[in-house]
């Protein structure tokens, strides 16, 4: 049980990391006073993130289901945090194709020449559904370490 509740939080920490970073420091800086000039590096983020992140979401959901299924039988004081963990990660994930990701899929098919009339618009409502993302992530970490630490203790 210890051993996937160290495998869960290490990759949950990597990826809430990740995501936080993007909203906090790099979006920011790529949305500067005149963030045309930054919308192909804009793109090229939106290309890999839409690559890589459904599977590493994904995979981090089945983690936390699996985590919590295990607590059932091994951890009594974990498994309603875990569970709790889950339940965030299952929202998430329609959250996430719902409201980022289709906007995600505009962005990187943008021609930088000829540009919506709303493509600021759609960057700035891009912005705030990843800081919701961000905070459920946050909040799906944090009962993931209690979880972990009354696990441990179990």
């Amino acid at each position: 049980m210890i051993i996937v509740l160290l495998v869960l939080l290490l990759n949950s920490a990597l990826l809430t990391g990740n995501e936080f970073a993007l909203a906090a420091f790099i979006h920011p800086s790529l949305s500067g006073d005149d963030h045309r000039l930054h919308l192909p590096a804009i793109q090229r983020f939106a290309r890999l993130y839409g690559g890589v992140m459904p599977l590493w979401m994904g995979v981090a959901t089945v983690m936390h289901i699996f985590a919590c299924v295990i607590a059932w039988f091994y951890s009594q004081l974990a498994f309603p945090w875990l569970c709790a963990t889950a339940l965030i990660w299952i929202i998430v994930i329609p959250y996430s194709l719902l409201f980022p990701v289709p906007l995600n899929n505009q962005v990187k098919e943008w021609d930088i020449n000829n540009l919506p009339s709303d493509w600021e618009k759609t960057r700035r409502k891009w912005d705030s559904y990843n800081w919701v993302r961000v905070v459920l992530l946050i909040a799906a970490f944090v009962l993931l370490s209690v979880g972990f630490e009354v696990g441990i203790g179990d």
